[in-house]
């Protein structure tokens, strides 16, 4: 059986000799030590020691069985930075495993620095990387298995998924994800620039609480880019405008896609929809529009209405469409969104407590 370290702050211990760490106490700018076993054989499964209490051992060959040899029938997600499969180990526990591809631009030691850095990043709202390894050249990270999947699985792809989203579900989607945003933007070091917000990227836990994913995967791609970065990405209608003169991502770029996402939770449509008539193919255009005929109350999801929170759905139009102005420099930061969205519905007594 291959070897597998928990990676301490100091030193390296192994798995079993070591009590559950406070993630708060975890520095955001730390540097764990690598074991020396794993620059030798980079097909050591190295867990964090945020790991889940469940997964007690772990090796490349039990990987590769609880995804059924990343089987296609596995795959529970696609995006930029490759695929991601669902992983049942023996004991019944469960893990995201995102499977990179293309020419990450890192050296191996390079690599699980950036990979060590990035599991420092600690949030509830935050899918937490559980670990990584190698396996046939390819480079693989650990996540959190996230039971309810994606949002826009629930708002477009299932089967009456939007009519299991109330508006307090919905509203504590935004919020919960906002938050996530919040941490990224403020609190890590140096600041994460998300670059692609989408509603694929907000996973649901069993509570159906958000989760920002893919969080950092740029720093892989250009570790030497920070806070800003001159390589385009994104996904269709969650890029912000200035991205196609100026092509560079950045906290407010991000804000705006956040926007696109709560649009989505307001009206229930994606952000673009081409079968549409042109004024309403877009959905930041198409609500800009009612919103300037004195429409709101068409805007929101049928599903939503006559439920008795018109008023809080109001104000969340507000917020969003604050955040997708096409001048970046009038857009709110981050910080501004969350307080907006923790208010939403609050009495002037619960606003009083904080």
């Amino acid at each position: 059986m291959l070897a597998l370290w928990i990676l301490s702050k100091r030193r390296i211990i192994p798995r079993g000799d070591t009590d559950k760490m406070d993630l708060d106490s975890i520095s955001s700018n730390s540097n764990p030590m690598v074991p020396p076993e794993v620059d030798k054989d980079t097909s050591v499964v190295v867990l964090f020691q945020n790991s889940t209490n469940e997964i007690k051992d772990l090796t490349i060959s039990e990987i590769v069985k609880a995804t059924d040899n990343f089987s296609q029938a596995n795959i529970i997600g696609c995006g930029g930075f490759g695929l991601v499969y669902k992983a049942t180990l023996a004991n019944g526990s469960k893990l995201a495993l995102k499977k990179l591809s293309g020419d990450m631009g890192l050296m191996e030691r390079e690599f699980r620095a950036e990979v060590e850095a990035l599991s420092t990043t600690q949030h509830k709202n935050l899918v937490s990387l559980q670990g990584y390894c190698t396996h046939d050249g390819s480079r693989l990270l650990m996540y959190s298995y996230m039971e309810n999947g994606s949002l826009d699985y629930w708002l477009h792809e299932k089967a009456d998924g939007a009519s299991q989203l109330d508006w307090p579900t919905r509203l504590k989607i935004a919020q919960g994800a906002s938050c996530g945003l919040a941490y990224m933007h403020l609190i890590c070091e140096p600041h994460i620039v998300h670059r692609d917000i989408k509603s694929s990227n907000i996973l649901l836990n069993d509570k159906f609480e958000a989760h920002v994913a893919d969080f950092g995967l740029s720093r892989l791609i250009n570790p030497y880019q920070t806070h800003v970065t001159t390589e385009l990405v994104g996904t269709l209608g969650y890029i912000p405008p200035e991205y196609g003169q100026s092509w560079v991502a950045t906290l407010r770029g991000d804000v705006y896609s956040f926007g696109v996402v709560v649009l989505e939770l307001l009206t229930g449509r994606r952000p673009i929809e081409v079968f549409k008539p042109k004024m309403s193919r877009e959905l930041v255009v198409w609500v800009n529009h009612m919103r300037s005929e004195g429409k709101q109350d068409q805007i929101f999801d049928p599903l939503l209405k006559g439920k008795g929170f018109e008023e809080e759905m109001l104000q969340v139009l507000d917020v969003a469409c604050m955040c997708v102005n096409q001048n970046p420099f009038k857009r709110p930061a981050i910080q501004e969104v969350v307080d907006w969205l923790k208010n939403v519905g609050a009495t002037p007594q619960d606003q009083n407590k904080d």
